[in-house]
């Protein structure tokens, strides 16, 4: 169990050093590119330039340059080698490149259409206003909101890696404008390079913190052209983030079980996981509050029982129809005191029959959402009345 359980946990890596040639003599002028980067941008529109400004996400820059702009993922994948694209202007001619750029994939900006292959970089594209802009989905299973999925089903988008397997033949054969990864190091990624399609490598799940994660938006505002807005709309959750960080600051902790054992390990988020810094920020304290690192901590159910045992708020993962449903996944877990005093809440309240769950989806980058839903559990005083969008508290049963 990890609270992003399609990806690893989080862990904080230094910015990439790949840039540091630029400042070597400049290779020859490429030939004026042809293929989906050209075709795939929007005639007319003007691309922003310059750098963009990055308070929290340190696993991504984008850089200006002498009539482009260069995007870096740090670590495109876990383990992985820093990875950067050229962005040029829809009209702007091809940019003198220096040498450490000379393979790097080029996108033509604002580009007009997207692949998508996780779910968190599809509410990013529709907050932008870019919904049109999506022409292919990874998985359409996984996706919870309706407009994205009715682009699928009336075939203005293309699913293009059902049951997480990617199809390398269909991108191909579809040639976007630019493919957004996965965050894992595919081995249909190489192919896809190889026909010319450029591949932004995304890890928002690598960076450090909920926020760092939200402010990938800005990413999707480089590649779409809306910079200004990518912004506008990040400083907002920023805002309302601190806001209700602030309610709680100097309350009383409440203690809280966070996940839940799998495969016999209950994997506790550490202090400085993404998951530990939001249960910092809403209040709580845990096993894992005091335990140093950014990703999760392999306890044994016996342990979480001695600390946590009498905690009033168990944040469970689930799936759980009533609290009768607990001792099937294990009877020592009737035993948690939030069992027994409808203390249980789950992360499943907007979920699909297929599997999506719009926590995965919209909340990564509305980490205000969740943790508004957070500090109304273990503060409800501090938000009364609050309507909850991710988290289901379980009836007693």
């Amino acid at each position: 169990m990890t609270w992003y359980p399609r990806r690893a946990a989080a862990v904080l890596f230094a910015l990439p050093v790949l840039l540091a040639a630029a400042c070597s003599a400049p290779a020859a002028a490429p030939p004026a590119p042809s293929g989906p980067s050209v075709q795939g941008c929007v005639p007319g529109a003007q691309a922003p330039a310059g750098d963009v400004a990055f308070s929290h996400a340190t696993n991504v820059r984008i850089t200006g340059a002498d009539g482009y702009r260069v995007l870096t993922v740090a670590q495109p994948f876990p383990g992985g080698r820093p990875q950067s694209v050229v962005l040029v202007g829809c009209g702007d001619p091809a940019p003198v490149l220096p040498a450490a750029l000379a393979q790097a994939p080029v996108v033509r900006t604002p580009v007009s259409g997207v692949f998508a292959a996780s779910t968190t970089q599809l509410p990013m594209l529709t907050e932008l206003g870019a919904l049109d802009r999506i022409t292919g989905v990874g998985g359409l299973a996984l996706v919870t909101d309706p407009a994205v999925r009715g682009r699928v089903t009336s075939g203005a988008a293309t699913e293009f890696a059902p049951n997480g397997t990617l199809d390398a033949e269909a991108v191909v054969a579809a040639a976007p404008p630019v493919v957004l990864s996965a965050g894992t190091d595919d081995a249909a990624l190489p192919a896809l390079s190889a026909a010319g399609i450029p591949v932004v490598g995304w890890a928002d799940y690598l960076e450090n913190g909920p926020l760092g994660q939200a402010e990938w938006i800005k990413v999707v505002g480089a590649l779409t052209g809306q910079d200004a807005r990518a912004a506008e709309i990040f400083a907002g959750i920023a805002t309302r983030y601190d806001d209700l960080a602030g309610r709680v600051r100097g309350l009383a902790p409440v203690p809280a079980v966070a996940g839940q054992p799998y495969q016999g390990t209950w994997n506790v988020p550490a202090a400085g996981s993404t998951a530990g810094i939001l249960l910092r920020d809403a209040g709580a304290t845990w096993l894992g509050a005091a335990v140093p690192g950014t990703g999760t901590q392999e306890r044994s159910l016996e342990q979480v029982l001695a600390q946590d045992g009498d905690a009033p708020v168990w944040l469970a993962d689930g799936p759980f129809a009533t609290t009768a449903d607990v001792a099937a996944l294990d009877p020592r877990l009737t035993a948690l005191a939030a069992v027994r005093s409808g203390g249980l809440w789950t992360r499943d309240r907007a979920t699909t029959p297929e599997g999506g769950n719009a926590l995965y989806e919209r909340g990564a980058l509305h980490q205000d959402e969740i943790l508004a839903d957070l500090v109304a559990i273990l503060h409800p005083q501090v938000l009364p009345g609050h309507v909850f969008t991710y988290y289901r508290q379980v009836p007693t049963g």
